[in-house]
């Protein structure tokens, strides 16, 4: 017969529970939903799915949409939350990709663009980047960078960066290709997919000019990187500052209400 577990030894086993989440990245991801739902947004989080024979999750999905009898358009926040205490996340700027504006690098699927190609017309993104000026995508002040790295991190160990940054443009991917896949059941659809990684930690932009380093700490700053073979987009965006940043988003979602009007 087991032991039996008085009320001491349930409160100690309670107490190691609760210590071991706040360790974990669970707080996080919790708080990010609950911005999240803060506002008229889908929310799935924890989103299993296989890709290329691999089960694999994406911490959180939130999404804007808008059905219309004529169209349907949505907008993706695919989440990965890290925390990361002891190893300050870095990336690199530099004073040769300076880009105001990012909008056209922005992923997307639109039945629209199969019309707008039979009849020689630019696709959907270009006739409504006007409209994009006041979103994030397009301010110049968050900073543009091209490389990365996690401070005081042992060169055997395992990118933290690498690994979130693959798990966001993985699931992009999946999704875009099914929902391509899966057409015929939406009419036209429109879809904008915003990768973004939120980082309960230490968050800083460098700079490297012949012996000169600077190093700044940011609340919110953009990656460019090249991931299987095509360039994608990264919003890296702190704890405390995500909740402003999902309120810029939902002001750039307005904009993209417009497509099909």
């Amino acid at each position: 017969m087991p032991p039996s577990t008085t009320p001491d030894s349930k409160a100690d086993l309670v107490g190691k529970i609760e210590n071991d989440i706040r360790k974990s990245g669970f707080p996080l991801e919790m708080f990010v939903l609950n911005v999240c739902s803060s506002k008229n947004t889908g929310r799935m989080p924890s989103v299993r799915y296989e890709h290329i024979d691999q089960l694999r999750e994406i911490d959180l999905v939130a999404f804007f949409e808008t059905i219309a009898a004529d169209h349907h358009t949505a907008t993706d926040l695919i989440i990965e939350c890290k925390k990361s205490s002891e190893k300050p996340w870095v990336f690199f700027s530099t004073a040769t990709y300076k880009f105001d504006n990012v909008t056209s690098f922005m992923k997307y699927t639109s039945d629209f663009d199969v019309y707008f190609r039979k009849r020689g017309l630019v696709p959907l993104l270009a006739q409504i980047y006007p409209g994009l000026k006041l979103g994030h995508y397009s301010d110049p002040s968050v900073p543009r960078c091209v490389s990365y790295y996690e401070a005081f991190r042992s060169t055997s160990a395992p990118s933290e960066i690498y690994r979130a940054i693959d798990s966001v443009i993985t699931y992009l991917d999946y999704h875009r290709a099914s929902r391509i896949k899966r057409s015929e059941e939406f009419g036209v659809f429109s879809r904008f997919y915003l990768p973004v990684i939120v980082v309960d930690g230490n968050l800083f932009e460098a700079t490297v000019e012949l012996d000169k380093v600077r190093v700044c700490a940011r609340p919110h700053l953009q990656l460019r990187t090249f991931h299987r073979e095509d360039i994608y987009i990264i919003d890296i965006v702190s704890k405390d500052h995500f909740q402003q940043f999902f309120d810029q988003v939902s002001h750039f979602r307005s904009e993209e209400r417009r497509v099909g009007k």
